[in-house]
């Protein structure tokens, strides 16, 4: 029988703060109810029942990583940040080669990643030899872009970010890195496409959105020469200068999403499972090759819910440089 726990819950302004739940869930017939070891700032889990749809995949005691749908106002069960969860989407088994610490962080990173490449710029998941810009290599979504990017033959990587990171990048799959704080770093990404390749670079993501002058939307636009021709995707919008129309990356593409974020942006859009299972193979790739091809390469362990509070808010606000943070539970 499960106790009175602790949970991270948002309020509608998405400011994070500390309850208890006192209810025991109940996994329905496609569900598994997991005790949560870790939740990522996504969740990693221990097996404790499954639902009867779910009982010859999963065992009592299997090691399990999944993420939590996106919603608003979603029942308490669903909630990422608890020690207990229903979990129902995106459940996998968590290989020998991966720590539970890394495992509950892999999902939504990967989730988006998979989707900015191989949805929104319509790339394929191998033999490809295109060019790509990702701009902010060394935040979560960036580094997963890149990795994988590397497995389906994108050539060259160029990537900016923060030149501590330079190395890291390209120990992972960047093919040359670029100081985004350069004034000249346009022209510097420009001449090395240049000199490294005859294809023109179409493909851009922007990983981060950065909103200072120039913005990062700008710069990116300004290292293409034929804008009409190229694909832009960011996981958050655009910024107000956009000039070229921006897709927008989003985790799952298997559910309805209709809400409204606490800044006024509007996720809304249709399942589509021809997108899902595109994501799905690239998942399923990152899983069975994690650290032979694909890792998580800075995980930072954080204990109990005032420091996870502490460390959602330094995400929010961009202090994340090539770290995903995990929080450790019990909250």
């Amino acid at each position: 029988m499960q106790v009175a726990t602790r949970a991270i819950f948002t309020d509608h302004n998405g400011e994070p703060y500390i309850d208890t739940v006192n209810e025991s869930y109940e996994p329905l017939p496609a569900e598994v109810l997991v005790k949560v070891q870790f939740s990522g700032i996504n969740p990693a889990d221990l097996v404790i029942k499954a639902g009867s749809d779910k009982s010859e995949q999963f065992q009592p005691g299997d090691c399990v990583l999944g993420f939590a749908a996106p919603a608003m106002d979603k029942p308490k069960q669903y909630g990422a940040h608890q020690d207990y969860h229903c979990a129902r989407h995106f459940i996998y088994h968590v290989p020998p080669s991966m720590p539970m610490e890394d495992a509950a962080c892999l999902m939504v990173v990967t989730h988006t990643a998979a989707d900015a490449l191989f949805n929104q710029l319509q790339l394929s998941f191998e033999n490809e030899s295109q060019p790509l810009l990702v701009w902010g290599g060394s935040s979560a979504v960036g580094s997963a872009i890149i990795q994988l990017a590397k497995k389906a033959g994108c050539h060259p990587i160029l990537t900016s970010a923060s030149p501590r990171n330079h190395g890291r990048l390209l120990e992972i799959g960047a093919t040359e890195c670029f100081d985004y704080n350069d004034p000249d770093v346009v022209q510097n990404i420009r001449s090395a496409l240049v000199k490294i390749t005859t294809k023109p670079l179409v493909r851009v993501v922007d990983a981060v959105v950065s909103r200072g002058q120039p913005s990062s939307t700008s710069l990116c636009e300004a290292c293409i020469d034929d804008p009409s021709t190229s694909l832009f995707t960011s996981p958050i919008p655009a910024t107000s200068d956009a000039k070229n129309h921006w897709s927008r990356t989003f985790a799952c593409r298997n559910v309805p999403v209709d809400f409204k974020l606490p800044n006024g942006v509007v996720l809304k859009h249709d399942p589509d499972q021809l997108m899902q299972d595109k994501i799905d193979q690239a998942t399923a790739w990152a899983i069975s090759n994690y650290g032979n091809g694909y890792c998580m390469p800075n995980v930072v362990v954080v204990k109990g819910g005032e420091d996870g509070m502490r460390a959602m808010r330094d995400v929010s606000a961009g202090k994340a440089s090539m770290q995903k943070f995990v929080i450790e539970h019990p909250i």
